[in-house]
């Protein structure tokens, strides 16, 4: 019965915390500052449950609060150092026109999304400690392992293109260096191997299918609303031929070799 207060608790405090954002994008004018205060709020979140969870062995608590900040602290830093530098994000402008003057109360509805949506993913990390009397098990170290490869993938993935756009001469071309050939989104690929870095872990506790679900929510997230389809609508709008040619040519997200394909 104590976990269901925690998580009513956190619904309520992230509801009220996404309330508070959606006053200041309001002023500001500045609503794609909900991505970043996303991956705070779930991390913070998920920290405090872990914290307060002392039935469970010091490393299993240590080990998954460290995977967590450290989650969080990389995803919120580079998207807030993406919105210093573009000043905007083409998703939310699209999101502004299409909802005109009912915007601002669409973005309410929105955040208040956001915020179950945080409370939600909180949860992945957290049942992968519930339950757990023991030390780590022999899983648990190849699901750290696979959070490791993840978490230095994505970093690599978002360094890369971000350097590929630095680049006065990229400008109006496709990012296909580095993991980019092998994947169109490997930055997505590998935020996803983390969530499924958590749901092994969870394996054998009694809520492992909440941290599988989380997953499962991430992937169709990434791959079908929020992630892939605007990025590739955007890419075909400003790059034409060339991002076709990449289509064609190149995995949509699971890194792969290249296929061969005649350039545009």
């Amino acid at each position: 019965m104590e976990h269901y207060r925690f998580w009513l608790e956190g619904l309520v405090l992230c509801s009220l915390f996404m309330a508070l954002v959606w006053f200041w994008q309001m002023r500001f004018g500045t609503p794609a500052v909900v991505d970043m205060v996303w991956s705070l709020a779930t991390s913070l979140l998920a920290t405090s449950w872990i914290l307060l969870e002392l039935s469970v062995v010091w490393e299993r608590r240590w080990l998954l609060m460290l995977s967590v900040v450290l989650w969080g602290l990389r995803l919120s830093t580079h998207l807030a150092r993406r919105l210093w530098r573009d000043g905007h994000d083409g998703r939310y402008d699209a999101m502004s026109e299409a909802m005109g003057d009912r915007k601002q109360s669409g973005y309410f509805v929105f955040y208040q999304l956001q915020a179950l949506g945080a409370f939600f993913c909180a949860l992945s990390p957290y049942t992968a400690l519930i339950g757990f009397r023991e030390g780590l098990r022999l899983i648990d170290w190849f699901a750290l392992g696979l959070w490791l490869v993840a978490f230095v993938g994505v970093t690599i993935a978002d360094n890369q293109l971000s350097e590929f756009r630095r680049k006065a001469e990229n400008s109006g071309k496709v990012c296909n260096i580095g993991l980019w050939r092998y994947s169109r989104h490997p930055n997505y690929f590998f935020e996803w191997l983390i969530w499924i870095s958590w749901a092994v872990m969870a394996i054998g506790g009694p809520m492992w299918w909440i941290s599988t679900l989380c997953a499962m929510f991430m992937l169709v997230l990434l791959t079908r609303f929020t992630g892939i389809p605007h990025v590739e609508a955007q890419s075909l709008r400003s790059r034409g031929a060339a991002y076709e040619w990449y289509q064609q040519t190149t995995s949509p997200f699971i890194p792969w070799f290249p296929r061969i394909s005649q350039r545009p």
